[in-house]
């Protein structure tokens, strides 16, 4: 089955979108231990950014610096807009934001307020 149809996928973007981060990582880690090809690193790195942003809210900037540098790195080798999700722009803003959390963990201070990103899906290839 085509991931983009994957209902399961949807839900996913859905969790994240409603910042309910630890949830979009158990939804789309379903798909990612069912997936062996070409997009297993796509999942995983949605996966560890989600759950970099819930280690943000937690309070844990370390965590959230770590999973969120290693889910960029995974995303960072698929096309502007994959599987549907426009990651141009969702990309660069988790970038900001990593940004700002290392220079909160820097001084020391307290999780940065974010203005965190949502994961949308282009018109043209929507999956639905």
């Amino acid at each position: 089955m085509e991931a983009g149809h994957d209902p399961r996928f949807l839900k996913g973007i859905e969790e994240f979108n409603q910042r309910l981060f630890f949830e979009c990582h158990e939804t789309l880690e379903e798909i990612w231990l069912e997936e062996h090809g070409e997009d297993r690193a796509f999942y995983q790195g949605v996966i560890q950014i989600a759950a970099g942003y819930f280690k943000w809210e937690q309070g844990v900037l370390i965590g959230a610096i770590k999973l969120l540098h290693a889910g960029l790195e995974k995303l960072a080798a698929y096309p502007p807009i994959h599987l549907g999700v426009k990651l141009d722009s969702f990309v660069q803003e988790v970038k900001q934001n990593l940004q700002q959390i290392e220079q909160a963990y820097q001084k020391a201070g307290d999780p940065p307020e974010l203005s965190v990103p949502v994961l949308a899906l282009d018109a043209q290839s929507n999956p639905t």
